[in-house]
């Protein structure tokens, strides 16, 4: 990898054995039988709350503070998310970061201006019964909205959340959330319920390729990341879309242009037989000419907000452009940034939230139910970390 060689140029001496894609089972059971990596890499920051809570990786505050990097010259969230109990548990290397898109020519198909996106929830919801068609059998041939992949964004956008880090209190059940979950099911009921979404999502071809759903038509609205643009660009060049805020609720004005983030993520594990030349690499990683090379090789948002008008990151394509267009209007946002919490049990979160998004969704619970009993189960989990 050219980072590595890169890097080893810099630091004689020090030589990187990069083993490709660490699986997380082989990750833990090295953890456990005591032969950690000298540094762990993750394409997401799930993992990060369980493995400090289990003591199982390094607390980063002492170096991250005698650095000489600052938590303000990175995009917001890129160093608080990575936080628990106010201490620095991983540093990033790559920020991802949502944005609205929707096919203009879907819109055009049912007369809707195409320039004129959804700006509030309830204008989504009725564009998205507009939006959905059908065949003369009943069957779904163009979905008006696809629901979030990320359930939690969906309650962030609406107001709530997760976690309160202030009270460190768990808020799954809070009565916003609630009423988030009730107006999802509303939207996924007036589009031919959770069955019919689903079977009709269930033939989407790979989105990295010109079988994406937004390319083809086949969903007209998405929530999705900032290398959308790029895999268009690639394999659908002719695709007629636009991107944009993601909605707020009507008459919100500390809601409006939500940016929710996540990203790729460095740990120095416990253990560690070089966590000097480690950590030096998660610092150097951080540097402008670094994080340039790194999200053009990953089409991703870099970390650091010097680079938010870099020409080679946002001119030159249809993709730099739409990236240059999130970077500098939504992930920038510090008013409104959110992200999933640094939790010990944000694993086991993710999956009881979306099982419980899915059995109200599918009515064998109410959304009060689902999320009184995801509160309940993840909370248990919770206070075995509070002994």
């Amino acid at each position: 990898m050219v980072i590595c060689r890169q890097f080893e140029a810099d630091h004689p001496g020090i030589r990187i054995h990069n083993v490709g894609g660490l699986q997380e089972t082989k990750l833990i059971r090295a953890l456990v039988a005591g032969v950690p990596p000298d540094l762990i890499y993750m394409y997401n920051p799930t993992l990060v709350g369980p493995l400090a809570a289990n003591r199982a990786i390094v607390d980063l505050n002492k170096m991250f503070a005698e650095s000489g990097l600052r938590e303000e010259n990175f995009f917001p969230g890129a160093i608080s998310q990575l936080r628990m109990n106010n201490n620095l548990y991983a540093m990033p290397i790559c920020r991802d970061c949502r944005a609205f898109f929707w096919n203009k020519s879907d819109f055009r198909k049912v007369g809707i201006d195409p320039e004129s996106p959804p700006k509030t929830w309830d204008e989504l919801a009725k564009l998205a019964v507009k939006l959905t068609l059908r065949d003369s059998s009943g069957k779904i041939t163009q979905l008006g909205m696809q629901p979030p992949l990320d359930n939690a964004l969906l309650f962030a956008a609406f107001g709530g959340g997760i976690y309160d880090n202030n009270k460190s209190l768990l808020t799954l059940n809070s009565k916003q959330n609630i009423d988030t979950l009730k107006w999802l099911v509303m939207l996924v009921d007036s589009m031919g319920g959770h069955d019919g979404v689903a079977a009709f999502q269930a033939g989407f071809g790979n989105t990295e390729s010109a079988q994406n759903p937004l390319a083809t038509g086949a969903i007209a609205m998405q929530i999705e990341g900032e290398y959308v643009p790029f895999y268009l660009e690639r394999y659908s060049p002719s695709t007629d879309y636009g991107v944009g805020q993601i909605p707020s609720p009507k008459g919100s004005t500390t809601l409006n242009n939500m940016a929710w983030q996540d990203g790729d993520v460095l740990m120095l594990p416990e253990g560690s037989k070089h966590p000097d030349a480690a950590w030096e690499f998660m610092r150097w990683m951080q540097n402008p000419v670094q994080q340039k090379t790194y999200a053009i090789a990953n089409r991703n948002l870099p970390t650091v907000l010097s680079l938010i008008h870099e020409p080679e990151l946002t001119n030159g394509s249809p993709g730099k452009s739409k990236l240059g267009y999130i970077m500098q209007n939504i992930a920038s946002n510090r008013a409104n940034t959110r992200f999933f919490p640094t939790i010990p049990a944000a694993r086991l979160c993710k999956d009881v939230l979306n099982n419980a998004v899915e059995l109200a969704e599918l009515h064998r619970k109410t959304p009060e139910q689902a999320l009184n009993d995801a509160q309940s189960r993840v909370q248990t989990e919770l206070l075995k970390y509070s002994r």
